[in-house]
């Protein structure tokens, strides 16, 4: 998917030769991987003479959104607290990650309070 969106659309030799620098992989991998995603509604495809042009359907975003709620149902059970300590176990960040992590919880705190949503709650605060 990476070598499509920043293509924009592209045959599968295109997309190999996009992704050489990074991750090479044999020509009938990159096709055997965008017929799989084409099938799955990921990508769409058309005719050019003997070649076909592949495009995404999806943005980045979305999927990794869709991966997210994945990784979460597949090995966190649904908690985005029990991810978020795993992250902070696991990972090496540093102090302007931490900063920056604070921030985007922040943030959407925020946000769920000016929408009326109990925040406090979701601090583990009691009421």
């Amino acid at each position: 998917m990476d070598g499509l969106w920043e293509l924009g659309e592209g045959s599968v030799r295109q997309v190999q030769e996009s992704l050489q620098a990074r991750r090479p992989l044999a020509y009938n991998t990159v096709l055997t991987m965008m017929r799989i995603l084409r099938d799955k509604g990921f990508l769409a495809s058309r005719r050019e003479g003997r070649i076909d042009v592949y495009r995404p359907l999806v943005s980045r975003r979305q999927m990794g959104r869709r991966s997210l709620r994945e990784l979460l149902a597949r090995f966190f059970a649904g908690s985005p607290a029990a991810l978020v300590s795993e992250l902070l176990a696991a990972e090496n960040l540093g102090p302007d990650d931490v900063s920056s992590i604070r921030r985007e919880v922040n943030a959407h705190l925020r946000t769920l309070e000016r929408n009326g949503d109990n925040h406090d709650a979701l601090r583990g605060e009691s009421e």
